[in-house]
């Protein structure tokens, strides 16, 4: 089912095939799938939220009134979710559609974190990292990476940054002391790291890796 984290009658709750695949102080994070034609119980989620869509699909959403919104989203479109009222989510099409929610559980810093402009990874390759939105909670933007090819060495800033990966990983992550480390993955999987951290990757696989990187200040 594609509602997480949700609220039902006052109460957390957890629906259909949801699982929490990270949870910290600063985040709590799930992965779900919303079977075709699933309907929600009537909840509503208390936290702000970035949702990340692995799949292409439809949602239609009943409020308390009965009114009804139907929303169309593609495979890797990421959004900001404030808390929200009380709802019913369908899923109106015909194949399973799957998220990846990450709720934010910490208030946003007094002052954001200070980003050296010569290691900020959106303003020195904006070609391979593109700025979806950065508010008060968290920057968000979209990394991809051609076979072969290296990161210049880049800086994450903040408490720590969720990696949302769209496309199948496997990368030698080289840290500023120079320790190098690998990481892998599947398209679909969530990584969490604490930051801050400065480090460049190489794309060891013989495809393009795309992912969604959440950096929480």
């Amino acid at each position: 089912m594609l509602v997480i984290t949700c609220l039902l009658a006052g109460a957390g709750a957890l629906f259909g095939e949801t699982k929490v695949v990270v949870e910290n102080e600063a985040v709590r994070i799930l992965a779900a799938t919303q079977a075709p034609g699933e309907k929600t119980p009537l909840h509503r989620h208390a936290r702000n939220r970035v949702v990340v869509f692995l799949d292409s699909g439809d949602l239609r959403e009943f409020d308390e009134q009965g009114r009804v919104k139907d929303t169309h989203w593609s495979a890797g479109q990421t959004i900001w979710s404030g808390p929200t009222g009380m709802h019913i989510s369908q899923n109106p099409g015909t194949t399973p559609l799957r998220i990846v929610e990450i709720e934010i559980k910490q208030a946003a810093p007094e002052k954001p974190p200070v980003r050296k402009p010569d290691l900020d990874p959106v303003a020195i390759d904006p070609k391979h990292n593109v700025l979806l939105f950065d508010n008060e909670y968290v920057r968000v933007f979209k990394s991809w990476r051609e076979p072969g090819a290296t990161e210049a060495m880049h800086e994450h800033t903040g408490v720590g940054r969720a990696v949302v990966l769209l496309t199948d990983l496997d990368v030698d992550a080289k840290e500023a002391d120079g320790t190098v480390s690998r990481k892998t993955g599947r398209a679909g999987d969530v990584l969490w790291s604490d930051g801050p951290v400065t480090h460049a990757g190489t794309n060891l696989a013989a495809k393009p890796f795309e992912m969604i990187i959440v950096e929480v200040k």
